[in-house]
């Protein structure tokens, strides 16, 4: 249920909130390389793609088989005694490599190997509609990842408290959905954020304060942190500074999965459009952001502009392992649904306190030439 306040006068929003995971079983049949001699002794699942039986072929001292994805990616194993190959295509862009492995769970470290910078750049352009950032994958960079999925990455975006219950069926439903290939899981945590609106280059509600809050509240349902503040840098440019309180939606998913899941969050209202209307989800400040696995655990003060340069989301830290570990401490839909209802009625008391101080305020407001 929601927590009690320090004072234990008032609930407060739940602060961590797991999500049903999607779970794919690997059919993993045989250990060792030499020890192939079919199809069926071939794992289910390699690095970007699920095995294609029919591609098994003998070859010259060993075998080959082709691992396919729905949208084109593959991955092709040569085994050929002592030294092996990795033929790996993601949106048509190429990589081999040397495979001196004898097991196929030691194809862990090959993929650990890989930097898909140049994969991270195909996503990206492929999703460039969206109103997501997409990190690069610099090359000092590590990898995360396994043999069957391939490389890891992370997703997060703010999610309004009153949507929670909608994105927990989502993933329940995802569990059935034959298109999702690999493993994702995700939970949810009651996070903090800033973003810095840059004077006179927004609507005129986005350069007052109280429009501000209202703004955030109306559309995230939680409360800001303090009155948004107008501050200059440097330069003398000036922006209204909000920080705010949000729940922060947070999956980790195969990077071949990645584009799937991200289309269906958009197609159910989570990531908007780039150049859509102003609210949720389509402003900046409600954005989505695509990275490398460990980013939000590792990386502080991840920040972005919008393309127009208009506003600024700020991120102090995104994950907490610590969060991450604690999630498996909450089990059973009927506890995570009744953390999740608990959070949406504080969001709808919340909206309505919020908007009733402020019509108190601009009735108590009364113009100078109207006064007696």
């Amino acid at each position: 249920m929601a927590e009690e306040t320090a004072a234990g006068a008032a609930p407060a929003f739940p602060k961590l909130l797991p999500l049903p995971r999607i779970e794919r079983p690997l059919h993993f049949p045989v250990d060792r390389l030499a020890e192939v001699k079919s199809a069926a002794d071939l794992p289910s699942r390699l690095v970007l793609g699920d095995l294609a039986p029919d591609s098994f072929k003998f070859e010259k001292k060993g075998w080959s088989a082709e691992w396919r994805d729905a949208d084109g990616h593959k991955a092709k194993f040569r085994f050929a005694g002592g030294l092996s190959s990795l033929e790996l295509s993601f949106a048509g862009d190429e990589l081999v490599t040397l495979v001196s492995a004898e097991r196929f769970a030691e194809l862990d470290g090959t993929v650990q190997n890989l930097h898909p910078a140049g994969w991270m750049d195909k996503l990206g352009a492929r999703l460039n509609r969206y109103n997501l950032k997409v990190f690069p994958h610099r090359e000092d960079d590590a990898v995360a990842g396994s043999f069957a999925d391939g490389p890891l990455l992370s997703l997060v975006l703010p999610v309004p408290a009153d949507r929670l219950m909608a994105l927990f069926e989502l993933h329940k439903q995802w569990q059935q959905d034959a298109a999702i290939r690999s493993n994702i899981d995700a939970y949810v945590r009651l996070h903090f954020s800033v973003v810095n609106y840059l004077e006179g280059r927004n609507p005129a509600m986005l350069n007052h304060p109280v429009g501000l809050v209202l703004h955030h509240v109306n559309a995230l349902g939680t409360p800001a942190a303090e009155m948004p503040l107008r501050e200059e840098d440097a330069e003398g440019v000036a922006a209204w500074t909000l920080r705010r309180s949000h729940y922060l939606y947070l999956a980790h998913v195969p990077l071949r999965e990645a584009a799937r899941l991200i289309e269906r969050l958009a197609a159910a209202g989570f990531i908007g459009q780039v150049g859509g209307r102003e609210g949720y989800p389509n402003g900046a400040e409600f954005g989505a952001a695509l990275m490398p696995f460990g980013y939000e655990y590792v990386v502080k003060n991840v920040y972005w502009f919008d393309a127009e340069r208009r506003r600024r989301v700020f991120y102090p830290d995104l994950g907490d392992s610590a969060d991450r570990n604690a999630v498996g401490a909450h089990s059973g839909d009927i506890w995570i649904k009744s953390l999740i209802r608990d959070a949406q009625k504080l969001a709808e008391q919340f909206k309505a306190d919020t908007a009733r101080s402020f019509a108190e305020g601009m009735a108590g407001h009364v113009p100078a030439g109207q006064r007696h």
